[in-house]
């Protein structure tokens, strides 16, 4: 197989974007995934999220993800600008566009909950639970996991994530 010279300079800013990952992740402890195209989305296995992957158990669950991540991915290319959210399971998510000479796309960070979503986990976990069919134990086991974040807290790891892209 042959290298040209634009295929060795899309991999090395593939690299780039994976090396961002990694420092943010290992600053935040949060798990991001990196986006090209719409057809990724589907790929759940670059979710690391242990309460989105139980819950993607669900056909209805996984279409509803699939569908939302769709929706932000899409708004954050073409506004060029960071789309903060609440997914269809009340996590907090945020999506950084991305574009790197000819790599463009999007970083979507693991989800975090708020204080108050903490305090009220019981009643959400059965509703999901109920909503999707999925075991009430599990779910519950999983979002005690899912890291809590102030709001100031997520601004600020939106702009750690955003410097380190720019970096």
């Amino acid at each position: 197989m042959k290298v040209t010279l634009k295929s060795a300079l899309i991999i090395s800013e593939l690299q780039a974007i994976d090396k961002v990952i990694e420092a943010y992740y290992g600053i935040t402890g949060l798990h991001s995934y990196f986006i090209q195209s719409k057809n990724d989305i589907t790929d759940s296995a670059k979710e690391r999220n242990f309460f989105c992957k139980c819950l993607k158990t669900s056909a209805s669950a996984l279409k509803q993800c699939d569908e939302c991540t769709v929706e932000n991915y899409t708004m954050a290319l073409e506004s060029k600008k960071v789309q903060t959210y609440s997914c269809h399971a009340g996590l907090v998510k945020w999506s950084v566009p991305v574009r790197i000479n000819e790599v463009t796309g999007v970083i979507i960070s693991e989800g975090v909950i708020s204080k108050r979503q903490v305090e009220e986990s019981e009643d959400w976990i059965n509703y999901l639970a109920e909503k999707y069919n999925v075991s009430k134990t599990i779910l519950m086991k999983n979002f005690s996991n899912v890291r809590e974040m102030t709001e100031e807290q997520v601004d600020q790891a939106i702009a750690l994530l955003e410097s380190l892209v720019a970096y």
